[in-house]
């Protein structure tokens, strides 16, 4: 408060213009720590842009932040993409893409080399698709070579070698990473090898890269299926549903799917809360139930559902008041006896 109980006057908000040409300055200098907190304080304002967090991230891997790099250019994601302002940067030339080089960057120097890949195709994709990619045809795609492992990777399929296949058909990928048919058949290779994590990735590439295909719905909806995350398996196949409503596949799974939501709601809509209640009398007989350990748990094995059974007993107060009192009795006995032998001796 000034003198006479006046207030005083609030300061101007930030310019974002005079922080920004603050933080290219520190830049300049090399000032790093500077920049960085020239930038935290542009991503503080109620800016609706994803260049600021972008610029953040940038200063971020040279200061080798490489977790906030990562958050940051996940937020960058979750904007609408658009060009650099007709520059081209490190061969990106949209804000995704030059997001998601970074991203790529930050999870190798992690050691996180399957999210590191991941990143830079999704990179190259954006790019790729918009005829932008500099790099020569013929060093991301070779059709003929991707088209031989992959028949290769079938062979073995049919003759249900797991992992000789998946060999293959990663091999295939290595030639033409835009290949949504490969990574169904790597995706479907994963499934039956039960590594899910994995098979969700391509799955989700397929859908990435082809989402008018509706098999890359429905591997997801049965992986996430095995996972038991059975809502979110739910939606994908209901979306996979929608594209092919005559595909008795999908709808065999997702009927199976919904059955298990069902049946785990109506369970949850059965335990309800044990309010706290004042005991009975303790003559009253008031049945108490009482569960073996594994009675809260629902078992689900190729596809079907079991719940252990509940034990049920009669205890009451009185029973453990006397099973206390027999107890005590035994215990004076006891001594007593004790007692008298040392006596005699």
């Amino acid at each position: 408060m000034g003198l006479f109980g006046k207030s005083e006057p609030k300061a101007p908000p930030a310019d974002p213009a005079y922080i920004l040409a603050e933080a290219q300055e520190c830049l300049k200098e090399k000032d790093m720590e500077g920049a960085l907190a020239k930038f935290d304080e542009l991503c503080a304002l109620p800016v609706q842009s994803p260049l600021p967090l972008l610029s953040r991230a940038t200063c971020l891997l040279q200061l080798q932040k490489y977790e906030r790099v990562i958050e940051d250019c996940t937020k960058v994601l979750k904007f609408l993409n658009s060009d650099l302002n007709g520059h081209e940067e490190e061969g990106c030339t949209t804000v995704h893409s030059l997001a998601l080089m970074r991203m790529a960057k930050a999870h190798k120097e992690l050691g996180q080399m399957d999210e590191a890949k991941s990143a830079l195709m999704r990179r190259n994709v954006v790019e790729h698709k918009l005829g932008r990619d500099n790099v020569d045809s013929e060093d991301l795609v070779d059709e003929n070579m991707a088209d031989e492992w992959k028949e290769k990777g079938n062979a073995e399929y049919k003759q249900e070698n797991w992992t000789q296949a998946l060999d293959y058909y990663r091999s295939g990928l290595s030639c033409d990473m835009y290949n949504a048919k490969l990574h169904g058949n790597t995706c479907m290779t994963l499934i039956k090898l039960r590594k899910w994590s994995q098979a969700l990735k391509h799955a989700e590439q397929c859908i990435v890269l082809e989402p008018e295909w509706v098999k890359g719905y429905y591997m997801k909806g049965m992986i996430l299926s095995n996972e038991s995350k059975l809502e979110q398996a739910r939606d994908v196949l209901r979306k996979a549903k929608s594209m092919e409503p005559q595909n008795t596949q999908i709808s065999e799974l997702l009927s199976e799917v919904e059955t298990r939501v069902d049946y785990v709601e109506s369970r949850l809509r059965r335990r309800k809360p044990q309010t706290a209640e004042k005991p009975k009398d303790e003559d009253s007989g008031t049945e108490q139930p009482v569960e073996d350990v594994d009675s809260d748990e629902d078992y689900c094995e190729d596809g079907s559902c079991r719940t252990s059974k509940t034990i049920k007993l009669k205890v009451t107060r009185k029973d453990i008041v006397n099973v206390a009192v027999d107890v005590c009795a035994a215990m004076v006995g006891v001594a007593l006896v004790w007692w008298f032998v040392r006596q005699d001796a």
